[in-house]
């Protein structure tokens, strides 16, 4: 029996509450070639989740080659909080942003900032156009243009992984809910039952919310204690953010 031109399109749907659905045509089911063609459809769905991991691991490893730590214990937070973010609900658009990272030793008074910032990593960021991510036919998408957006961290915690992810997270967090194009961004990532919500909160609450949407709640704890303890012994601890559209 000659394959129709639909074989393979039937799509496996996963939503935000881990509820999976089939989305084909009316005549699917009455198809000869029904299961055959789901068969293909899983192939197919898992060669483009391979290609975007391999994505996703090669622009993590040129964020960390750019950026700048000068210890290894916010490196390796910094390292996590990329694997974790990019399988975050916001993944699907940090495609059209490029996160720096840099650390400064707390006792410079100003610090210079050099990213060398190749061809080859803006192809990254760009991309092909693929499953999950925002391409330029898309409705929502931002026109044109890419964020980057540096994250300046001048206050870690010693001997506390969870405080430092918090930090990197929330400061991450921020960029993208206080900005009009990261809130534009993140209303793509929402359900439309989250949508209104986020709307009517505040800058602070947006952050708190994010950040436990994302899987970031215990390390938001972590970095709220090390924050009310120094608060105590010193001024509010230095963190900067740099936003550049």
């Amino acid at each position: 029996m000659e394959k129709r031109e639909c074989f393979g399109l039937i799509e496996e749907m996963t939503d935000g509450k881990g509820l999976t659905t089939l989305k084909a045509r009316p005549g699917c089911r009455d198809c000869g070639d029904f299961r055959d063609c789901i068969r293909q459809s899983k192939q197919v769905m898992e060669e483009k989740r391979e290609k975007n991991e391999l994505r996703k691991q090669n622009l993590i490893a040129q964020i960390i080659d750019i950026s700048h730590m000068i210890s290894n214990e916010v490196g390796s937070c910094l390292l996590d909080f990329l694997n974790r973010i990019y399988d975050s609900p916001l993944g699907m658009v940090l495609f059209r942003n490029l996160l720096l990272f840099c650390e400064i030793p707390k006792e410079v008074p100003s610090y210079s900032l050099n990213f060398p910032i190749s061809l080859s990593t803006l192809e990254w960021i760009g991309g092909e156009g693929s499953e999950g991510e925002l391409t330029p036919d898309q409705p929502g998408r931002m026109n044109g243009g890419l964020d980057i957006r540096i994250i300046v961290i001048q206050r870690p915690f010693p001997n506390n992984r969870k405080a430092n992810m918090g930090l990197i997270a929330y400061e991450v967090t921020r960029q993208f809910s206080s900005d009009p194009r990261g809130i534009k961004q993140i209303l793509h990532t929402l359900e439309p039952s989250d949508i209104n919500q986020f709307k009517k909160m505040d800058g602070e609450k947006r952050i708190h919310w994010l950040m436990g949407r994302w899987g970031f709640q215990e390390e938001l704890e972590a970095l709220e204690r090390e924050m009310s303890a120094l608060s105590r012994q010193a001024p509010s601890a230095e963190i900067h953010s740099i936003s550049r559209g």
